[in-house]
């Protein structure tokens, strides 16, 4: 197993980056949002801890800017139907600290923010990793992210109730965050209303 992968850096773009070590320019996949923290360090030497992947004879090598990161993504590779691209879309979005959070409060509706995540998967994330993430992570892990992600929210409570309807955690994150923005007074269930309604009209 490549445990991590040190060389220039020489491109990275939407969930991907070219590492030069060794003569050999490696391909990695890597969650979204890592790409554009890693876009200020192209030219420069860098650290990746990897993961292959064969798969249908292909090689496929994923990369995490952390050790903690990649073993989160080992555990969401075991979660029934949840294969690399789902992972990485959670990783995308959540750090390994907010995933962790978000999964022992079971908040469907923040995990659904994840594309490709609808309610039913996130049930099941939450089912089969509720028992395992307190065994994997550590104290200081916990710790670090234990405030970004206390209770539901009303978006999120809004959210959750449009993936039960079948939109996509996305779309109906996006659709909530804009309705807010401009109607700060109203109830929920009003605001509910205003969201299906923007999204039908669309």
């Amino acid at each position: 197993m490549i445990d991590y992968i040190s060389g220039r850096l020489m491109a990275a773009s939407s969930g991907k980056a070219i590492l030069e070590t060794g003569g050999f320019g490696l391909s990695i996949e890597m969650p979204p949002v890592e790409n554009r923290a890693l876009q200020a360090n192209v030219g420069q030497e860098v650290t990746i801890y990897t993961k292959m992947i064969i798969k249908d004879e292909e090689i496929y090598l994923y990369g995490f800017q952390s050790a903690e990161e990649r073993k989160l993504f080992n555990l969401l590779l075991t979660v029934s139907g949840f294969g690399p691209r789902l992972a990485l879309s959670l990783l995308g979005i959540f750090s390994v600290s907010e995933l962790y959070v978000a999964v022992l409060e079971e908040n469907i509706a923040q995990l659904c923010r994840a594309h490709g995540v609808g309610r039913k998967a996130a049930q099941r994330l939450v089912f089969e990793l509720k028992e395992k993430l307190p065994k994997a992570m550590s104290a200081n892990e916990v710790t670090a992210g234990a405030v970004a992600l206390t209770g539901v929210s009303v978006a999120d409570d809004i959210t959750e109730a449009l993936c039960a309807l079948g939109y996509s955690g996305p779309e109906a994150a996006a659709a909530v965050s804009k309705v807010i923005d401009r109607n700060r007074d109203v109830s929920r269930e009003e605001l509910l209303k205003l969201t299906l309604k923007n999204m039908a009209s669309n």
